[in-house]
């Protein structure tokens, strides 16, 4: 059946049943660990039980019989008549994968694909049939006022209903109470508390973050006005609209931030599907989960980091008997960490594996024609560990469904540094690896180094600036193809700007050299003159300059001039071919 998308209920339900479907995977994982525990089988008999509800009133046929199946499942674990075994575990797993399709059907407004026959019938089989329940009000005896779930749940389905979509004829009346009594007391309606949260479209969100920038802009522009102004009442003003403007700012981007839990909870389950598939053992451990992160970031972090986990078991962890031998527990360990540190969110997947054999990769690098043997023996092992994030680069040996087909850590790269983030691997053999992510808190608003080259103004992104100073052109030396310079003990090499602008600047003048981070490495972009540090918003470039390597975007400069956003990789590879 086809669905219309707008339908407000319909997207509340997306939504509400969305976040209980991606939360299930995480609940099951934890239950493999805590079959007894009876407030966790209660949560996920009720996450299925409210997915169900909505999914019947919407008549999502599909949906309402698998939930249901599922559903009698986790009532009988909780009443005790069911244990729980490994293959009724990869039934209910099963059962969230293909629930997590048909909410991304509905989502689309597809059409809903039912669940197998087979899983439908392996649930029921896995169920002893329950004799009819007859409810019957009366008095109690006792003075324990207290309705047993059963109970309550055999109450709904006596005034509501079942939720299968389609319900069966009763031929029998039915005399229906004016008012319900539970244990010959009166149920007692209370008013629902007050609401203390509203749902918000992104793109309200997007469009109130647009007007904070143009704020920003607009403010940094009367912070220029103000140095040729006197007027101490002219001063105060923009200085209460500069501390006005950062509260919105910061308020702004608190609505829009999310906990980077949104992504992190699905990877118990990925990480346990690809271990099975493998014969292997695996526990997944999550540190700093309400760690917040930008909501376009927790969205793209989405396919990469499902990439990486499913790497770290396939490429890290070992066979179990493996394992053994080398002393360690036959499950292997992998935890997702995220901590933020000032503007940036880090986030590390580390696993306890065989490790990484840096020299390993050095031949291999060179087996595939991707180096000369003379360029990889110049590489050092931490730089050599960052060779399987070159394209077409894969230390698998057979071809598989998980990994080994030459692509993968580098769409992974890619991903990540379009996210203006850094990822780097650190490894030591027999102890594991740890793959290791920067990103910025947002995309949005950045804080910039203003730079100007020959009368030209560039934003250089200040994440990645580690000091500047000024340029000794006496002391510059060719090596590679490359000008280099000397900067506290360290040979640098240097990225004209002028040269890649296609600008003359005045060898006369005093030139500094901005020396930044990138990719692990350090490099010294040439400029005329260094003018401080701005917040910029970032705006979207032209036709005419749109895809050119080396710019990020572009942005309105305090003065009111254009400025135009460097992109420090997208410069290093544009200027590699000519040494700067």
């Amino acid at each position: 059946m086809n669905v219309d998308t707008s339908n407000e209920i319909l997207a509340d339900f997306v939504m509400e049943a969305g976040e209980l479907v991606e939360k299930l995977g995480e609940q099951l994982i934890e239950m493999e660990k805590r079959p007894d525990d009876q407030e966790l089988l209660n949560a996920i008999f009720r996450a299925f039980h409210t997915v169900k509800g909505g999914a019947g009133f919407l008549n999502f046929g599909p949906m309402v019989d698998l939930c249901h199946a599922a559903e009698d499942v986790f009532n009988l674990l909780r009443s005790g008549k069911r244990e729980m075994d490994q293959n009724l575990l990869d039934a209910i797993l099963q059962s969230v994968d293909h629930l997590q399709v048909m909410m991304a059907q509905v989502s689309s407004g597809e059409s809903l694909s039912a669940a197998p026959a087979a899983l439908i019938k392996s649930l029921h089989d896995s169920c002893v049939a329950p004799a009819p329940v007859v409810v019957k009000v009366e008095p109690a005896a006792s003075s324990n006022d207290a309705i047993s779930d059963d109970e309550f749940e055999a109450l709904l389905d006596q005034f509501h209903g079942s939720g299968k979509a389609v319900a069966p004829v009763v031929e029998a009346a039915v005399e229906t109470p004016a008012k319900p009594e539970v244990s010959g007391k009166a149920v007692v309606a209370h008013a629902p508390p007050p609401e203390t949260t509203i749902r918000v479209d992104t793109n309200r969100l997007d469009k109130m973050m647009n007007l904070v920038g143009e704020l920003v802009l607009l403010r940094n522009r009367l912070k220029i006005l103000r140095g040729s102004s006197s007027s101490d009442d002219l001063s105060k003003a923009i200085g209460q609209l500069d501390f006005i403007t950062r509260s919105l700012q910061g308020a702004v981007m608190q609505i829009r931030m999310r906990p980077v839990r949104k992504v992190f909870s699905r990877f118990p389950k990925v990480a346990r599907d690809v271990a099975r598939a493998l014969g292997k053992q695996v526990e997944v451990e999550l540190v700093g989960e309400d760690t917040d992160l930008d909501k376009n970031l927790v969205d793209a972090l989405a396919d990469p980091l499902v990439h990486m986990v499913r790497n770290a078991v396939d490429h890290g962890i070992e066979m179990p008997d493996v394992r053994k031998r080398a002393g360690k527990s036959e499950a292997g360990h992998l935890v997702l960490a995220a901590r933020q540190q000032g503007d940036h969110i880090l986030i590390s997947i580390s696993d306890d594996g065989a490790g990484i054999d840096s020299e390993k990769l050095r031949k291999k690098v060179v087996e595939k024609g991707l180096l000369t043997e003379a360029a990889a023996e110049r590489l050092s092992p931490d730089e050599c560990l960052q060779l399987v994030f070159m394209p077409g680069f894969s230390t698998k040996e057979q071809i598989s469904d998980l990994s080994g087909r030459g692509v993968g850590m580098d769409v992974v790269k890619s991903a990540i540094t379009n996210l203006k983030g850094t990822v780097k691997i650190e490894s030591r053999i027999g102890n594991g690896s740890v793959v290791l992510i920067q990103l910025p808190l947002t995309l949005a608003i950045l804080p910039a180094l203003m730079v100007s080259v020959a009368g030209r103004t560039f934003a250089m992104p200040l994440s990645s600036v580690i000091d500047v100073t000024v340029l000794n052109t006496e002391s510059i030396r060719r090596l590679d193809k490359w000008d280099v310079v000397l900067i506290r003990d360290e040979l640098v090499r240097l990225i004209h700007l002028d040269r890649w602008a296609g600008v003359r600047a005045d060898p006369e003048l005093t030139r500094h050299v901005v020396l930044a981070n990138v990719d692990n490495e350090r490099y010294g972009f040439v400029v005329s003159q260094v003018r401080g540090r701005e917040e910029v918003v970032i705006k979207p470039l032209g036709a005419m300059l749109r895809g050119l390597t080396g710019l990020a975007g572009a942005t309105v400069t305090g003065q009111g001039r254009v400025a135009l956003i460097l992109d420090f990789p997208g410069l290093i590879k544009a200027c590699s071919a000519g040494g700067g």
